[in-house]
């Protein structure tokens, strides 16, 4: 009977060893499952970050297979398909390299837009940020004539007055003040009313 006994508690003994070796191996198999779990999270997100990264990577191809377009256009004397056929696209491109300060190649988008685009409603505003391009590589003088085109070409246009007012300041940069003075007299004349005619006022008053 006491041999019975022993044997129960033996078995009793190795059950409880397998129910905890079950739970162990359960505890086991739910950290794998949530390791596995993890590792398609990261996955997901390395394949989401790859097809962004493939994204931006056409998109640099492209931009700059339309930047040989533009360089091959002015060397060439020609207009690309890919710029003549879009204004709004070739402004942008340029306009994206004006805001990075390339402004070298920004100025060269912006002639070709010129050269293909001379009727378009953002012709004035091309030209105008022909000036600007060389204002801000300081080349003062043909900034004053950049500016300069705009009120001659589009004296209409909401950038003349602007225009003006800039050529008058490349003007002094430069210490024509008797050009600056014409610019600014202009800019009172022609837009009264401009915000910047008041600027203009002053700074002729402040040089009287």
């Amino acid at each position: 009977m006491l041999a019975t006994q022993q044997d129960m508690l033996k078995v009793d003994a190795d059950m409880e060893k397998v129910h905890r070796s079950q739970v162990d191996l359960i505890t086991k198999m739910s950290e794998l499952s949530g390791n596995l779990q993890s590792l398609n999270s990261q996955l997901e997100s390395s394949q989401e970050r790859m097809t962004t990264l493939s994204q931006k990577l056409d998109d640099l191809q492209s931009d700059i297979a339309r930047r040989m377009n533009v360089l091959s256009g002015q060397v060439t004397g020609t207009s690309s398909p890919a710029t003549a056929s879009n204004p709004s696209d070739a402004f942008r491109l340029a306009y994206n390299d004006y805001q990075a300060g390339k402004y070298d190649l920004a100025v060269v988008g912006f002639r070709n837009f010129m050269t293909s685009f001379p009727k378009s409603e953002l012709a004035p505003q091309v030209q105008f940020y022909i000036g600007e391009c060389d204002y801000a590589r300081k080349n003062y003088a043909d900034a004053g004539r950049e500016y300069g085109r705009v009120v001659d070409l589009f004296p209409k246009s909401e950038y003349a007055p602007k225009a003006l007012f800039k050529r008058g300041v490349s003007l002094q940069q430069i210490n024509n003040g008797d050009e600056a003075v014409k610019a600014f007299r202009r800019l009172i004349k022609d837009y009264p009313h401009h915000e910047l005619a008041k600027s203009a006022r002053d700074i002729l008053k402040s040089s009287e």
